[in-house]
């Protein structure tokens, strides 16, 4: 690959297929190299067509992460046992 993995970062393809920028995800083929296919269609990308970029660079491309609801991060909330009060 073009670029060298981020283990911090998200791949973002520029799909040939799709004719799009979109997220992309790592997998192997079929000689166990890492490859990165594009999530939309599962294309291999082209080495050349991958970058890495954190969360607000994906969120531009209009993908993004959404947290569980876990409630305030203690372990026993969402049980009805918190105390937090959002009011």
């Amino acid at each position: 690959m073009a670029s060298a993995v981020d283990p911090s970062g998200f791949p973002i393809v520029r799909c040939a297929t799709c004719v799009a920028e979109v997220l992309g995800w790592l997998d192997l083929d079929r000689d166990d190299r890492t490859v990165v296919r594009c999530v939309v269609c599962s294309a291999i990308a082209d080495a050349a067509a991958v970058r890495f970029g954190d969360l607000h660079a994906i969120e531009a491309l209009g993908f993004g992460f959404v947290p569980p609801e876990a409630g305030c991060g203690r372990p026993d909330c969402g049980r009805g046992r918190c105390g937090r009060s959002d009011g």
